[in-house]
This record gives structure tokens, sequence and C-alpha cells, in this order.
């Protein structure tokens, strides 16, 4: 297929080559759509993950108030542990002092913290 200087291609030889051109194109679209809906990480699989990590991220957020929570409660018993711990066996235990009379409030007069 040698030509001289002057010798220009013939249309046959473009339509080759756009023909190439249009399968590699093919090939290549085809290849997105089935990566798209068909391979392990699939658009399906992509859209749940986001959905975990929403979650995940919602429960890491309600867990580190609570552990802020906690901190509070901590510096409390730590400055005053004699009357914590009083208030710890009062209630949980439920032990009092000999001679001590317990009278039981209703529920909505309970103290909380």
């Amino acid at each position: 297929m040698d030509r001289s200087s002057g010798e220009r291609r013939s249309s046959e030889d473009f339509s080759l080559i756009r023909g190439l051109a249009y399968g590699f194109l093919a090939l290549a679209v085809i290849n997105t759509v089935a990566n798209l809906f068909l391979s392990e990480l699939n658009l399906y699989r992509v859209a749940k993950l986001k959905e975990a990590t929403s979650r995940i991220d919602k429960l890491m957020k309600i867990e580190k108030e609570r552990n802020e929570d906690l901190k509070k409660v901590y510096t409390k018993v730590k400055a005053n542990p004699k009357f914590y711990k009083e208030k710890f066996i009062r209630e949980y235990l439920l032990m009092f002092r000999e001679g001590e009379k317990v009278i039981p409030l209703p529920e909505k007069l309970w103290y909380r913290r």
C-alpha cells in the first residue's frame, strides 16, 4: 500500500477507519453499561452503600451525644463522689440507714438525675 506523495486515499479507506472508530466506540459504550449494571460494584450496590454510610453517620452522632452526656455525669461524680455513692446505694441497691423510714412516692414525683 505504498503511495506516492501526490496520491490521495480512497473513500474506502475512510469508511474502514470510520467503521473501526464506531466499533471501538460501541464496545466502550457496551463495556460502560455492563459495568454500571452487571459488575460487582454496580449502581444499586453503590446506592445501598451510600444509604448505609448515612445511617452509620446518624448512629455515630447519637453515640457522640451519649458520650458527652456520660462525660458530664462523670465530672459530676468526680466532683462529689460521696453524694453520688450514697445516691447509688439508696436508689439502685435499695439500701437505707438503720432506723430510716422510706415512704414511696408516685412515679411522677421521682427525682431523675
